[in-house]
């Protein structure tokens, strides 16, 4: 069993899924279906990145103050 993806890869792979959905709408000649489906795509990949980053630092926060709280 593969081992889960660390969240920052995770990131990673979406933007680089969105530069590439990018690259193929711009360079398609299908028609305005395929397009659209293109285009559906990035719309539902749009603000992930940022919000996985956001959980990113939330988990980091928490697991800061689980560590700092067992210090006390």
């Amino acid at each position: 069993m593969r081992k889960p993806m660390p969240l920052i890869d995770a990131i990673g792979r979406v933007e680089q899924a969105k530069a590439t959905l990018s690259v193929w709408l711009e360079a398609t000649v299908a028609d305005d279906c395929d397009r659209h489906m293109i285009g559906a795509v990035m719309s539902l990949l749009e603000g992930v990145p940022e919000a996985m980053d956001k959980a990113e630092s939330r988990l980091a926060d928490y697991v800061m103050r689980d560590y700092l709280g067992d210090k006390s």
